[in-house]
Formats: structure tokens, C-alpha cells, sequence
């Protein structure tokens, strides 16, 4: 484990690591809030999906450019997914080519996602890192029942990056105000959005909880998705 949480000198351009779903990126915002404080002079790319792309495209955010990584067995894919090596040496290959100065991984344990980013070619890596996988050139221990959000500063803080927000946001554009009248019309009334379930059954709340908490915010006038 690597004590030091020291700015990096002379980072002109970074890669962060984060290739999951829509509730994963907004928890990792202050992570990378914090690094674009301490970097703010340096180009941050995220590697996601192609939603990442479409999503962040003209949003306001703090990272600069969305790179499209190809499928990849325990990153972003499951563990029983069959690579394209050929596909993903060329996607190195190009990676490589692009000098990151640092490489962050912020997606999960780093089993997969730790030989994933030492591939990057980048100059220091900083992480997360789990009993069995193996290590970046800073990291912290990966620990599964721990807050998301704090997670991801602890990972950022090894290169010296310090929070500055704790609660994630997402800024809303025109385009998404226009589509959300499309789909829910203004009548009123406050909109309240339930978001049940959870991946793993010891985080989820019973559903019957969720139909009386909702029973409740309809019956004082709310309109409840």
C-alpha cells in the first residue's frame, strides 16, 4: 500500500477507469470532481461505454473526453466473456500512444481492472486493489461494504487529490429538460422517483417498504415514478 498522496508533477493528460452503468458514474463525480481541482490544467479522459459518450456529450462535467473501450472480460463484461485480443491489443496499442501521464482505476477490485490499466502505458498508475489482484504503483485497499463516493476520493487522494464535493451532481442541460417534459408533462404536482432494488440482496430494501412509502407521497399530492 502506498502512503503518499502527493500531487504528481507535470500531468498533462490522465485516464480514468469507471466502465459501468449510469448509478457507478454518478457516484464516482466527486473522484473525479477532486482530481480535475487538482489537475486543473490537465486533459481527464474517461474509459467507459458508449452511453458515457452520448451522456457527457455538451454536459458540463469534469472529465474532457469519453474514450469507447472495446468489450473486456471482468472489465465492464462478465468473467465468463470470451476477449477479442486482437481488438483490444489494437486498443493498447492506441492507448499507449496517447502518453497518459497517470492512470486511475476506480472499477471495482482490480482483479481485472488493475492488469487492464498497467497496460495503458501510463507514465504512474493509482487505484484500488483487492486481496488477489495485483498492485498499481499507489493504491488503498479495496473494501466491498464501504461508502462508494468515499471509495473513489480515497482512491484519487493517493495522487493528491482532495475532495471538494462529497454529494455527486449531474448537470441538467436544455435537451434533457426538453425530453423529460416530453415524458412527464408539468402539471403541478412534485415528482418523486422511487429507485428500488440493489445488485446484491443484503442491500435491498423490501419491496412492500417501497409500495407504503410511495402510498404515502401519492396521498399527499405527489406524483410518484
Amino acid at each position: 500500500m502506498h502512503e503518499g498522496s502527493d500531487l504528481v508533477p507535470g500531468v498533462r493528460r490522465m485516464a480514468v477507469l469507471r466502465a459501468n452503468a449510469i448509478g457507478d458514474f454518478i457516484f464516482a463525480l466527486p473522484a473525479l470532481e477532486a482530481l480535475r481541482s487538482a489537475y486543473p490544467e490537465a486533459e481527464i479522459v474517461l474509459l467507459g461505454r458508449r452511453w458515457h459518450a452520448a451522456f457527457l456529450a455538451g454536459r458540463p462535467s469534469p472529465v474532457d473526453r469519453v474514450v469507447v473501450m472495446p468489450p473486456c472480460r471482468g472489465v465492464g463484461e462478465p468473467e465468463d466473456f470470451v476477449n477479442d485480443e486482437a481488438q483490444l491489443d489494437a486498443f493498447f496499442a492506441r492507448m499507449v500512444g496517447e502518453a497518459f501521464d497517470l492512470a486511475i482505476q476506480i472499477h471495482g477490485g482490480g482483479r481485472y481492472s488493475n492488469p487492464f490499466v498497467r497496460r495503458l502505458g501510463a507514465r504512474l498508475t493509482a487505484g484500488l486493489k483487492a486481496p488477489e489482484a495485483e498492485p498499481l504503483d499507489r493504491w488503498v485497499p479495496y473494501r466491498y461494504f464501504q461508502h462508494e463516493v468515499l471509495r473513489h476520493l480515497e482512491a484519487v487522494a493517493l495522487v493528491g487529490a482532495r475532495p471538494v464535493v462529497l454529494e455527486p451532481r449531474v448537470a441538467v442541460t436544455d435537451a434533457d429538460l426538453e425530453e423529460a417534459h416530453v415524458v412527464v408533462p408539468d402539471d403541478g404536482r412534485p415528482l418523486v422517483v422511487l429507485h428500488p432494488g440493489a445488485g446484491d440482496p443484503r442491500r435491498r430494501w423490501p419491496a412492500s417498504k417501497f409500495a407504503a412509502v410511495g402510498d404515502a407521497l401519492a396521498s399527499e399530492g405527489a406524483r410518484v415514478a
